[in-house]
């Protein structure tokens, strides 16, 4: 089974921390410590939060600050519209800011917030005939 992991550069830690958990996602305390935090998504998806000054020593060159720019769109795939919806309401009420509108189609419906440091998420309910095994 592949699993994704997902290291986001935090200014600060504890306050990352505190809106991941917010949203319902699991802290791996085995594999954190006082310059990182591993939240897990699901059994094949971890985001690993990392102080800036740790992030950089895995990284060339300068850290980027999503606040400036958008470095990076994290789309997580969930079963329902309700499930969207609950979890950008979540990131709103845990100091997450708002990304584009809610958009619907015929084969997605999908919401999007940015986390206190300004990492972008998307989150999309696909409809069955296009989920792709």
């Amino acid at each position: 089974m592949a699993m994704i992991f997902v290291t986001l550069p935090v200014r600060a830690l504890g306050s990352a921390r505190a809106f991941y958990e917010a949203l319902g996602f699991r802290i791996e305390e085995n594999a954190s410590d006082e310059r990182s935090v591993a939240v897990v998504v699901d059994s094949t998806i971890t985001v690993r939060l990392m102080t800036r000054e740790a992030f950089a020593e895995l990284v060339p060159g300068q850290v980027g600050d999503p606040t400036a720019g958008t470095t990076v769109v994290n789309v997580l795939a969930v079963d329902s519209r309700a499930e969207v919806d609950d979890l950008v309401a979540r990131a709103a009420s845990a100091g997450g800011g708002s990304s584009q509108p809610v958009q619907a189609d015929e084969a997605s419906y999908t919401g999007g917030f940015t986390d206190p440091d300004g990492h972008a998420w998307r989150v999309t309910a696909m409809e069955p005939v296009h989920v792709i095994d």
